[in-house]
């Protein structure tokens, strides 16, 4: 059912969907976009959050499976159209830059085909030789670029200094795209990442396709999503079919009403089918003849037609009296007791038994 049954406007049906759904997925799509775009958010579990947010908004609306399906595939679509053809080259033009700076130092980059050189001067005090260290970009995921080597394996290229100034070169291949920066090593001859310079990808303009880089990395940020979101979708799937399954076959044989029919109609608690009264409140169970489960030895209240079990002392419908002296009870033998007297229902105002405990019509209980 869906959460916007109350509003006519979002319940307005628009071929297979409604206002209501569309508008939860598109801000569905927007959420997962916006989650997957920003920076430093990459990872197993962020994957599945958007992939249950992709999943959950819709069917919040009421969607069905093959809506959410569609759904998911336009997601797939526009999510690899913005990663590799929007969001991450923008990416890789903001952060590709012919100046660094960070932690006492300011270089210049001069970019050739063959090399990277860098002109640097360091204001700071630490006495540890300066390096290069680029590594090869693999892909760039959106807002994020991954990198073939770690920070412990990094390739260097050492720097020769005269006082605080500092020069040096590494040889590239101009068909690739690198992430550089400037740093100081550790005793062990390790890259220390606490005197490292802001970081910089080499200008792209000299290096190779970027769409080489960002459709990669948006298939793979974009491809698990999906994958994360159409198992969550095939499981839930499944599972709501082996449910309904299950129910309609409880529903033959009698141990479940249809839908819309196994809430009590004044507290809405579950009623299963052969209970007369409701568990909770106690109102009278009233369900068309067809869903009544078959039954023996009972006779019929001849006041409101309530079937009654034998050894029952009150209509569990209209609270009558069963002593035989004061209510009209017929029994399956053609056998009655009768009376005619009534009383009104302060609640509702119709005629009832006068030693009813209940109103058959409101559910009022009487003391």
């Amino acid at each position: 059912m869906s959460s916007f049954g109350n509003s006519p406007t979002l319940s307005k049906e628009i071929g297979p969907v409604t206002v209501g759904q569309i508008l939860m997925m598109a801000i569905a799509m927007v959420l997962g976009l916006v989650i997957v775009s920003a920076a430093g958010f990459t990872g197993v579990l962020v994957w599945v959050v958007i992939a249950i947010v992709l999943y959950m908004l819709p069917h919040l609306a009421g969607a069905k499976p093959a809506t959410k399906a569609v759904f998911g595939v336009l997601f797939v679509v526009i999510g690899l159209v913005l990663g590799a053809f929007v969001i991450g080259p923008a990416f890789a033009k903001d952060n590709s830059s012919t100046h660094l700076t960070g932690n006492g130092i300011d270089a210049n980059i001069t970019y050739t085909n063959t090399e990277i050189s860098f002109s640097a001067t360091y204001s700071g005090t630490d006495t540890h030789d300066m390096v290069i260290c680029y590594s090869e970009v693999d892909y760039i995921s959106f807002k994020n670029a991954y990198l073939k080597n770690n920070i412990n394996s990094i390739p260097t290229a050492a720097m020769t200094h005269a006082g605080s100034t500092y020069t040096g070169s590494a040889a590239i291949d101009s068909s690739k795209l690198y992430y550089v920066f400037l740093a100081f090593l550790n005793d062990d001859g390790k890259v220390n990442t606490s005197t490292m310079s802001h970081v910089t990808l080499t200008d792209f303009d000299y290096h190779g396709n970027i769409n080489d880089y960002t459709v990669k990395g948006a298939i793979w940020a974009i491809g698990m999503i999906a994958l994360f979101f159409f198992i969550v979708l095939g499981v839930t799937t499944f599972m709501r079919m082996r449910l309904a399954a299950t129910r309609k076959k409880m529903e033959a044989q009698g141990r479940l009403y249809p839908q819309g029919y196994g809430r009590c109609n004044f507290c809405g608690a579950i009623v299963l089918p052969g209970q007369v009264n409701c568990p909770k409140c106690g109102a009278y169970i009233d369900r068309p003849e067809s869903m009544k489960p078959h039954k023996k030895d009972y006779f019929v209240c001849s006041v409101c037609g309530c079937e009654v079990s034998p050894d029952m002392k009150e209509c569990p419908k209209c609270g009558a009296q069963f002593d035989g002296e004061e209510n009209v009870v017929t029994h399956k033998d053609g056998t009655s007791d009768v009376s005619e007297e009534t009383k009104t229902c302060p609640n509702c105002g119709k005629a009832i038994p006068a030693n009813s405990a209940r109103c058959p019509y409101c559910g009022k209980k009487f003391e």
